[in-house]
C-alpha cells in the first residue's frame, strides 16, 4: 500500500503539471516610436546637449500649485521628441533607457549568462533528421532580465498602454524621463541606482496641467511573453504579491480578451518575472496605490500595473516612490529586503521543509562545488533520514503479501457476508501482528518532504545555468533523453520487485506496465535537475527494497 500511495501521489503531481506544458503564448511586435501632442503652450521647453545628457527646461514640478488653476487650460502643441538612448547602471545590472517611452529596457544581469537553447534528440528525429543535430546552442551571451521589448517603468493615466515618447536626460542622481500626455498630464520618472546589489529607486511624479481633474493614474512593468507559460518553462509572466498571496498568470490567453485580473488592494510588489528572475516595483510608504491590474496592452505585451483611482486635481501634482528589484529569486537575497519579497520563491504548501532542504542543498554545493553532485547528496540524505519509515512500509507490504492466500480464502468462503469477511480479515491481521495501515502511514508522513524537495528542485534560482556531466544546464530538459530513459528502466525494475504486482488482475497489470512509458514521456519535458533527483530517489528505493526482500521472510508470523 505504501508503494501504491507513493506512486499515486507522484502520478497526480506529474499529470497536473503536464497540462501546463501544452499551453502556448503568442508574440507581438514592439511598440512604435511616434511624436506626441503633449506640451503646454505656456511651457518653455528646450533641449540642449550638456555632458552627454539632455537638459530639459519648462514648468517646475516642485513648485507646482496644488490648487486648481484659475486661468484657462493651455492647449497642447505638437513637438518632435528626439530619439535617444541613455545607459543606466546598478551594482550588478545595467540597462538602457530609450526615448520611445522613457522606460528601462535590455536589463542585463552582469554575473549571469544566458542559458543555452536545447534541441532534444527526439524533436530532431521527428523533424526528419533535418540538418545537423546540436543538443545545445548558445549560452555564452549575457542574460537579459528584460529584452528590448521590455519596459521598466511605464506610467500614464487611463488604461495601460505602451507609453509615449519622452525627453530623457541625465540627472544629478541618475536618469530622468519627462513624458507629456496629450491630455495635459506631464509624467516625470526619475531612476536612481542605490547601494543594493539588485536595487534601484524610482520616483514617478504626475503633474496635471490639463485644467480638469484626472483619474486612474498608473505605473507598470511590461514585457513580451515567449513560448509556453507552463510550469516547466522558464518564460516571462506577470507576477505580483497582493492580498497576502502571490499572483502569476500562467495562461496568456486569459488576458487576450477584454477581461483582466483586477485586485482592489494595495500590492506589496508587482512586475514581471520568470521561474528564476524578476523585475518588480515595491511601493514605498505613502505611495498612493489602491489597485493592481494584470493585463495585456494593445500591442500584445503583458504586464502588472499599480493603480491610483484617487482623482488628481487640475494644477496639482502627485508623487509615487518605489524600490525596484532587478535580480534572481533567491531567499537569501529577497528576505533581507522585507515586504513579502521572499514569496516570489514558490516553495508551495510545505515551505518549512523546503527551506530546510534548500539550506542543505546549498551546504552540499558549497562543499562539492557542483550542483548535480549536491542534488545526489541531498537525495541520499533525505532517503537515509526516512530509511526506518520506508523500511517499515516495505516490511508491512511483505507481510501483507504473505497473508494473501489466507485473505483470498476468507473472501471466497464468506463472499456473501461482508461483515463476517471483515471480522475474519481483522482476526488474521491480529494473529500475525500485521497493521493494514503500516505501509501507508510512513508514506503519508514522508509526502510533505517529497513535495517540498520537488519544489526545491524546480524553483531554486541557484541551479540556473548549472552543469553536471554531459548536461550543460540542469534547469533545462535533457536533450539526449538519457535521464528520462534511465528513469523508465529503473521504474520497470522497481515494479518487478513489488510484492503486490503478482496479485493484480490482468487489467491492472497492463496499466502498471504502461506507467514507465508514460512517466518517461513526461520526464522528457522536465528540467534535467528534477529528473536527476527522481532517478537517484528511485535507485535508492530499489536498493532498499532489495535489502528488505532478502532479509524478511514471506511467511506470516505466528504466535
Amino acid at each position: 500500500m505504501g508503494n501504491d500511495n507513493d506512486r499515486r501521489a507522484f502520478i497526480a503531481i506529474l499529470l497536473s503539471v503536464a497540462v501546463y506544458t501544452l499551453w502556448m503564448t503568442w508574440f507581438a511586435p514592439p511598440p512604435p516610436v511616434t511624436p506626441i501632442e503633449a506640451v503646454n503652450a505656456s511651457a518653455e521647453t528646450t533641449s540642449t546637449e550638456s555632458s552627454g545628457g539632455t537638459t530639459i527646461g519648462g514648468p517646475s514640478l516642485e513648485g507646482a500649485s496644488t490648487q486648481a488653476s484659475e486661468t484657462p487650460a493651455p492647449q497642447p502643441v505638437v513637438i518632435d521628441v528626439p530619439e535617444r538612448t541613455l545607459t543606466i547602471e546598478g551594482n550588478e545590472w545595467t540597462g538602457e533607457i530609450h526615448s520611445s517611452n522613457g522606460a528601462i529596457r535590455k536589463i542585463e544581469l552582469l554575473n549571469y549568462t544566458d542559458s543555452p537553447s536545447v534541441s532534444p534528440l527526439y524533436s530532431w528525429v521527428f523533424s526528419g533528421l533535418d540538418g545537423e543535430w546540436n543538443p545545445y546552442s548558445g549560452g555564452e551571451g549575457p542574460y537579459y532580465l528584460l529584452k528590448e521589448s521590455g519596459a521598466f517603468v511605464v506610467a500614464g493615466i487611463g488604461s495601460p498602454d505602451a507609453g509615449i515618447p519622452c525627453l530623457i536626460s541625465e540627472a544629478d542622481t541618475g536618469v530622468q524621463s519627462v513624458c507629456s500626455d496629450p491630455s495635459g498630464v506631464v509624467t516625470t520618472i526619475l531612476y536612481t541606482p542605490n547601494d543594493d546589489r539588485f536595487g534601484l529607486d524610482v520616483t514617478v511624479t504626475f503633474q496635471n496641467n490639463s485644467g480638469q481633474s484626472q483619474s486612474d493614474l498608473w505605473v507598470g512593468v511590461m514585457e513580451n511573453t515567449s513560448g509556453s507559460a507552463g510550469r516547466f518553462e522558464n518564460v516571462i509572466r506577470p507576477i505580483a504579491y497582493v492580498d497576502e498571496d502571490i499572483q502569476i498568470v500562467d495562461d496568456m490567453d486569459d488576458l487576450a480578451g477584454p477581461e483582466a485580473e483586477v485586485f482592489d488592494s494595495v500590492p506589496s510588489w508587482f512586475g514581471v518575472g520568470d521561474r528564476y528572475f524578476m523585475s518588480v516595483l515595491r511601493p514605498k510608504e505613502g505611495t498612493d496605490l489602491n489597485r493592481l491590474l494584470i493585463d495585456q496592452i494593445e500591442d500584445g505585451r503583458v504586464g502588472s500595473f499599480g493603480y491610483s483611482t484617487v482623482s488628481l486635481d487640475a494644477g496639482s501634482t502627485r508623487t509615487m516612490q518605489f524600490s525596484a528589484f532587478l535580480g534572481p529569486k533567491q531567499l537569501d537575497i529577497l528576505e533581507p529586503l522585507g515586504g513579502d519579497m521572499e514569496a516570489a520563491v514558490e516553495l508551495g504548501w510545505f515551505g518549512f521543509f523546503a527551506r530546510i532542504l534548500l539550506f542543505l542543498l546549498k551546504l552540499f554545493q558549497a562543499g562539492v562545488v557542483n550542483w548535480g553532485i549536491a542534488i545526489l547528496l541531498l537525495t541520499m540524505t533525505v532517503k537515509l533520514l526516512f530509511f526506518p519509515l520506508t523500511q517499515k512500509a516495505f516490511t508491512s507490504s511483505r507481510r501483507m503479501q504473505a497473508l494473501q492466500p489466507q485473505l483470498k480464502e476468507i473472501r471466497e468462503k464468506h463472499k456473501d457476508n461482508r461483515e463476517l469477511q471483515t471480522q475474519e480479515t481483522m482476526r488474521i491481521f491480529k494473529e500475525n501482528n500485521v497493521n493494514p495501515m503500516g505501509g501507508c502511514l510512513p508514506t503519508l508522513i514522508q509526502l510533505p518532504v517529497w513535495l517540498a524537495l520537488y519544489n526545491v528542485m524546480l524553483y531554486s534560482a541557484e541551479l540556473y545555468d548549472s552543469s553536471f556531466l554531459y548536461i550543460q544546464d540542469l534547469t533545462m530538459e535533457d536533450p539526449y533523453g538519457f535521464l528520462p530513459f534511465l528513469y523508465a528502466i529503473l521504474m520497470i525494475g522497481q515494479q518487478r520487485m513489488m510484492p503486490t504486482m503478482a496479485n493484480m488482475d490482468p487489467a491492472q497489470q497492463k496499466i502498471m506496465k504502461m506507467m514507465p512509458v508514460m512517466f518517461a514521456l513526461f520526464m522528457f519535458t522536465f528540467p534535467s535537475g528534477l529528473v536527476l533527483y527522481f532517478c537517484c530517489n528511485i535507485l535508492l528505493t530499489i536498493g532498499q527494497q532489495w535489502l528488505i526482500n532478502n532479509k524478511y521472510k514471506l511467511e506470516p508470523e505466528t504466535n
